[in-house]
């Protein structure tokens, strides 16, 4: 049952030609489905680049996730911000 909730894949694109250079987009595909309701949630994110030069030679570039990197640092905030306040709050009533 919780696969059919959530499933995780890893697609690359069409390949892209700029002059002798072929260029490949590799993303990621969450898709979250809603058992009760007929719908539900597809997440795209880019994860690398693939680039094949005209010499044969491969190089994978990653793409970092900023966006979730930002998003782990203000969740962290808020949980440090929360526990500062319930340890203030505890001071003060003590007192």
């Amino acid at each position: 049952m919780f696969t059919s909730l959530i499933r995780i894949e890893t697609r690359t694109g069409q390949p892209i030609r700029v002059k002798s250079t072929q260029v490949r987009l590799r993303s990621q595909v969450i898709h979250f489905r809603a058992p009760i309701a007929n719908g539900g949630l597809l997440w795209n994110r880019p994860v690398e680049v693939i680039v094949h030069t005209s010499d044969g030679e491969e190089q994978i570039l990653a793409i970092p996730d900023l966006t979730r990197i930002a998003v782990l640092a203000l969740v962290g905030i808020c949980f440090v911000g929360m526990f500062m306040l319930m340890l203030f709050r505890r001071r003060k009533i003590d007192s």
